[in-house]
């Protein structure tokens, strides 16, 4: 994961990222993903195993849905928290003054078999250059996407998100904060200015952080591939590009301060914008099996096959407003 990332804007130094509140406590030290939550960094595969039950109706026979393991094995490694990319110790294969490049080797019983990760700094402008290869040991299927999370504002309202053109959004279907989300579980949409609401009605969700508390999660899905944010306390923009052909939605994870419980403790305030190819983080068999969403014609799964690495390429950068 990328962490202490800052930007030169003509004479200022602007650190758009986020990391998480709890990195600097002493007591108790998370373990796993949450252990090093930072920053940016890719999910292969996205998600985790979620309940069936968890879920409104019409998304429970995906999740309950069983994936043809001759085709698909799923294995252990699947089913860690946004995938083994999140906890496993990487290699540096090679670093200049610009870049850096690391590689995973994958478990031997996962048909993923290895992940190749670029980071290079653009020397004329303010932006950062990524890419991620996957490599496949067998041909299967995945849930895929990356994991970019801005820092947000302090003051309600001063972000705005403007999104490239999509087809449709739609609410996570589990909350996903119970007795805190507010969002409208399942819920399709057109406007990121009127997201349904559980209460009834509508708001808008392009201006953050809310005045209120809460979790959300929602998905735009059938993307252009580009997504603009302007931040009205900082006076700064940011955009994020990448290849839609390979990750067609984009996950929106609003982190409003709504999780009480550690080690969240009411204090997190971030904005996760990923790219991804997936049904929410579902995990993935409701990502292989049919869905909500691709139902509607937007894939949730990555294809691979061995002898044939999928590459993602994107970029952040600091743009003018």
């Amino acid at each position: 994961m990328l962490g202490g990332v800052s930007l030169r804007n003509g004479n200022r130094r602007i650190a758009p990222f986020y990391e998480a509140p709890w990195l600097d406590d002493e007591i108790p030290r998370q373990t796993g993903l949450l252990g090093q939550l930072r920053s940016e960094f890719p999910c292969v595969p996205f998600g985790v195993p979620w309940s069936a039950e968890a879920v409104v109706e019409s998304w429970r026979k995906s999740l309950a849905a069983s994936v043809d393991e001759r085709d698909h094995p799923l294995d252990a490694s699947d089913d860690l928290l946004h995938g083994y990319v999140c906890v496993a110790e990487w290699t540096l294969v090679r670093q200049t003054d610009l870049s850096i490049e690391i590689a995973l080797d994958y478990p031997a019983e996962s048909s993923i078999a290895r992940v190749v990760r670029v980071i290079r700094a653009d020397p004329n402008a303010p932006a950062i250059d990524f890419s991620v290869n996957i490599e496949a040991r067998h041909k299967t299927r995945r849930p895929i996407g990356l994991h970019p999370n801005l820092a947000l504002p302090s003051m309600a309202g001063a972000l705005q998100i403007h999104p490239g053109s999509f087809r449709f959004g739609v609410v996570h279907p589990a909350g996903p904060e119970p007795g805190v989300s507010r969002a409208a579980p399942g819920a399709v949409f057109e406007q990121l200015d009127r997201v349904p609401l559980r209460a009834g009605g509508a708001a808008a969700f392009d201006r953050l952080p809310f005045a209120h508390d809460t979790e959300e999660i929602i998905q735009l899905c059938g993307v252009d591939g580009s997504l603009t944010l302007t931040n009205e306390e900082s006076q700064v923009a940011y955009r994020l590009t990448w290849d839609a052909s390979v990750l067609p939605s984009l996950l929106l994870w609003i982190s409003n301060r709504g999780r009480t419980y550690s080690p969240w403790n009411g204090r997190n305030l971030c904005l996760g914008v990923e790219p991804v190819a997936s049904a929410f983080e579902l995990g993935c068999r409701p990502s292989l099996t049919a869905n909500p969403i691709n139902a509607r014609g937007v894939p949730t799964a990555v294809a691979i096959e061995p002898g044939k690495p999928v590459e993602m390429a994107y970029r952040f950068e600091i743009v003018a407003q």
